[in-house]
């Protein structure tokens, strides 16, 4: 799931999610290298 496909279901602004992950609300997404 994308953050902007998150913000949408959750019907706040991507930036919000963002927010939310730099306060320790929402875990940082795992990313595959």
């Amino acid at each position: 799931m994308t953050i902007g496909v998150l913000a949408q279901a959750a019907g706040v602004n991507v930036e919000t999610v963002r927010y939310y992950q730099r306060r320790g609300l929402l875990d940082q997404p795992v990313r595959p290298l």
